[in-house]
């Protein structure tokens, strides 16, 4: 499983801080790096934001994944990217994206992409990323 950054608001870390990991995981729930472009496999992602401040935070996260394709372009899935609403009380989230049929064969580079909406609808200041290692899609 990957780590990645996590950022938060300009703020003390003991208020509120996070930590972000995510994985490609084949039909059968098993981590890997070669998957068949019509079989279920999806990106697992598991965040997890603590301190002071976790309780006020309202709005909803949005994930996606950002796939690039050397020489061939990047794409995001899934569109519009999927949102999950704040649970007060508890700071930790988990998401499996589908990717079944998404990308043709190829070889790519994945990112999880984290980002936050205020409850007004507008851009938040949380977020953050994970890149995962190439993966290999196969017919």
């Amino acid at each position: 499983m990957a780590t990645g950054e996590f950022h938060v608001m300009k703020v003390p870390a003991e208020q509120l801080t996070g930590t972000l990991h995510g994985q490609v995981v084949d039909p059968g729930a098993q981590p890997t790096k070669v998957v068949r472009r019509g079989e279920g496999w999806t990106v697992d992602v598991s965040w997890e934001v603590t301190g002071e401040l976790v309780d006020w935070l309202t709005g909803c996260w949005k994930l996606e994944i950002i796939t690039d394709r050397p020489g061939g372009g990047e794409s995001r899935h899934p569109s519009p990217p999927m949102e999950l609403t704040f649970t007060p009380g508890s700071g930790r989230y988990t998401a499996s994206v589908p990717m079944r049929g998404r990308l043709s064969a190829g070889t790519y580079d994945l990112v999880v992409n984290l980002t936050t909406a205020t409850a007004a609808g507008s851009a938040g200041a949380l977020g953050g990323y994970v890149v995962l290692s190439k993966i290999v899609v196969l017919d």
